[in-house]
């Protein structure tokens, strides 16, 4: 599938890393709305919540991920919930443009949003976060369900 072909997806890119901790630009779309936002991180703390990943959507847990701090600087979260019983889970990202504290918090960009995505995307991602990790840069993106290819 072409990137351009996109309808809802998170992606997570390295575009800056030293020995301890990376940045991340985070672009997220619903097909409705989109946003995007940069937030530094750890690898162990990406690739942590990879091994969580593992398996989901297990015992209809409620999994939960943030880099950065809400009205500071920047923030990302997702939050992953089994959304019924087919297999289809919601993810819901909150993102925070990197604003300095010092602006006029009315100035800072917020977006929250829910994609829809399937055990197979899922997957994927995990794997590719694992790759992010442990590579210290690259891309993992999680295609929702709209991104399927039907024949």
């Amino acid at each position: 599938m072409a990137l351009n072909n996109r309808k809802s997806f998170l992606e997570l890119k390295s575009i800056w890393k030293d020995e301890h901790m990376f940045e991340l630009k985070v672009t997220v779309s619903n097909n409705i709305f989109s946003g995007v936002t940069e937030v530094y991180d750890q690898y162990e703390r990406i690739a942590e919540f990879a091994k969580e990943l593992t398996d989901y959507p297990r015992e209809n847990k409620i999994l939960f991920y943030k880099a950065g701090e809400k009205d500071s600087y920047s923030y990302f979260s997702m939050k992953y919930y089994p959304i019924d019983n087919v297999g289809h889970i919601g993810v819901e990202i909150h993102i925070e443009s990197n604003v300095p504290t010092i602006y006029r918090q009315e100035e800072k960009g917020k977006l929250k949003l829910e994609i829809v995505v399937e055990p197979s995307a899922i997957d994927n991602f995990r794997k590719a976060l694992f790759n992010l990790a442990r590579n210290k840069e690259g891309t993992a993106i999680l295609f929702g369900s709209d991104n399927r290819l039907d024949d």
